[in-house]
């Protein structure tokens, strides 16, 4: 989840959902009564005969009667009435609309009342997200720059200066200091994840000072073609970083699913199918619950209650989808399994 905005004094948040599991967090935020807003599409009216009707791109806010998963297309459909909308002319007031949210749809969600658990599950769904502690670093044969990801930009952190190559230097070890300068400010700042940058060949030559040293880091490697603030801005504004988190959330899910699979087949603590996941959560042992998302769309009153108490019980959700190869292998297996904190006798 990228959060744009948290006002505690007005309650509202502004969000872009990232994932189906951004979805998910955002339809139990949304209340009957709070107002959303957003872009959306409005199916106009021909105003001569024989014309035939057409749709239309329109901002509204609606106060919001139901929010709820529209099943067939994997889509957060926040249905209510129309309070305010640009343009006026092509929107009704007080008429009904839908506003159909999916990763990407920037939303607005104003609240009678802003709660701190609110904010938490905001903050949960961007943790898992991959977006927390996300270091750039930008660099050149002259400078790194170092900032940390944030929801309105990023957040400086550091500048390391290169040596300048002198005659006092050997070839051999061109760059080194400056390479080991970095490194030490990398690992101080202590990232979940690494995005490195810059134009040049000298990431190239830092990718291969890590090798060489044996020295594994969360980096991806990207390319810029300016560095300082503005290599920063265009890190953040050309896409590199969506297309991360999304690498980051596919490879959590197979991690995940790729645990269930060992412990499965060694007997151990697992539950597969919605029995013994309910049996599982009704007595709090869920570590780890995985679900395929046409299953919970298909089967949504009976894993309502399921995903309430996994929650309770601090236990991580992890949503497939059955395009990817570990949604197919949960989808194979019945659609919904756990790993437990310890094995059961079922």
């Amino acid at each position: 989840m990228k959060i744009i905005k948290v006002d505690r004094k007005n309650n509202y948040f502004e969000v872009v959902p990232d994932s189906f599991d951004d979805l998910w967090h955002l339809e139990r935020l949304i209340e009957k009564g709070d107002l959303v807003s957003g872009s959306s599409e409005r199916k106009i009216k021909p105003k001569t005969e024989g014309e035939k009707a057409f749709k239309q791109k329109v901002f509204v806010e609606l106060e919001v009667e139901k929010a709820e998963f529209h099943e067939p297309s994997n889509q957060l459909r926040i249905q209510g009435i129309v309070v305010s909308a640009k343009p006026e002319e092509l929107v009704e007031l007080k008429s009904h609309h839908t506003i159909e949210a999916e990763p990407g749809t920037a939303l607005k969600v104003k609240k009678k009342s802003l709660k701190n658990y609110h904010i938490e599950r905001l903050e949960k769904a961007k943790e898992t997200a991959g977006r927390k502690k996300l270091l750039l670093v930008v660099m050149d044969d002259e400078a790194a720059d170092l900032a940390f990801m944030r929801d309105s930009g990023f957040e400086a952190k550091a500048r390391i200066i290169a040596e300048k190559q002198g005659k006092r230097f050997a070839v051999t070890e061109k760059g080194k200091p400056y390479f080991e300068e970095l490194l030490a400010k990398i690992r101080e700042l202590n990232a979940n994840t690494i995005v490195m940058a810059g134009p040049g060949f000298e990431k190239q030559n830092f990718e291969k000072f890590l090798k060489d040293k044996s020295i594994k880091l969360p980096i991806v490697f990207e390319s810029t073609n300016s560095v300082g603030i503005t290599g920063l801005n265009e890190l953040i504004k050309g896409g590199q970083i969506d297309k991360l988190v999304q690498e980051f959330r596919a490879a959590q899910e197979e991690q995940a699913v790729e645990r269930l699979l060992r412990e499965i087949s060694g007997k151990g603590a697992a539950a597969i199918g919605i029995n013994e996941v309910r049996k599982a959560a009704e007595a709090g042992a869920i570590q780890e619950l995985i679900i395929e998302e046409n299953f919970l769309t298909e089967k949504r009153e009976e894993t309502e209650q399921l995903l309430e108490m996994a929650e309770q019980a601090r236990a991580k959700i992890h949503f497939v989808n059955e395009k990817n190869e570990a949604g197919k292998k949960i989808a194979g297996i019945g659609g919904i399994a756990a790993l437990l904190r310890y094995k059961m006798k079922w």
